[in-house]
């Protein structure tokens, strides 16, 4: 092997290094994003009923696709809310997005609201590109930017989508981890507004 001929081989070697390192450079904040919030397993949920036991933890965020907004538990006070953990990343978010989106279209006017939290690390311009441009669907519902007290507040967000359901008087009566089973959410929503005269269908 030639002088030159192996002066090649170290150039080439060096570039591809460098292209690999670029790479996980620029997905590193996605890959640890995934390892601290793994998502749970495609069709699999685990619902846990609270009893109205455990008041929903405030928290106060500001909304990244209505400008000005502030979401809170306190200026949504007297309506049913679902918090929803998500990321852009986790496919069983991505699955449960325009379900959850077509609910709330069809029960805001019920006093239902959804505040989704992302816990993405790309920063909240990324996520709002993602809400504008999603192929399921463009979200119209509040979304917002989730911090480690919120996370934290709310046990711990270590799997995605993580959802709980807030009663009119701030209690949390449920809590999903995993994709939002079809139908739960009409089903809990019903129940919780049994005395409104509402004409809710199944999602």
């Amino acid at each position: 092997m030639t002088k030159k001929n192996l002066q090649i081989i170290k150039l080439s070697v060096f570039v591809l290094a460098v292209v690999f390192l670029s790479i996980i450079i620029v997905k590193m904040p996605e890959i640890v994003a995934s390892i601290k919030h793994s998502s749970s397993s495609e069709g699999k949920s685990v619902l846990k009923k609270s009893g109205n036991k455990f008041k929903a933890p405030y928290f106060s965020v500001s909304s990244i696709n209505y400008k000005g907004k502030s979401l809170s538990l306190e200026h949504d006070k007297g309506k049913i809310i679902l918090v929803n953990f998500w990321a852009t990343w986790c496919p069983p978010c991505r699955a449960e997005i325009p379900r959850l989106e077509k609910f709330y279209k069809t029960h805001k006017k019920y006093g239902f609201t959804i505040i989704g939290l992302s816990v993405n690390n790309q920063g909240k311009n990324y996520v709002l590109h993602f809400v504008k441009t999603f192929k399921g669907g463009i979200m119209t519902y509040p979304v917002g930017m989730a911090t480690y007290s919120i996370e934290k507040a709310y046990g711990n967000i270590y799997e995605i989508p993580q959802s709980f359901l807030i009663n009119r008087k701030g209690y949390i009566v449920a809590h999903i981890t995993g994709e939002m089973p079809r139908g739960y959410l009409t089903y809990e929503f019903n129940k919780l507004n049994k005395n409104k005269n509402n004409t809710t269908k199944n999602k």
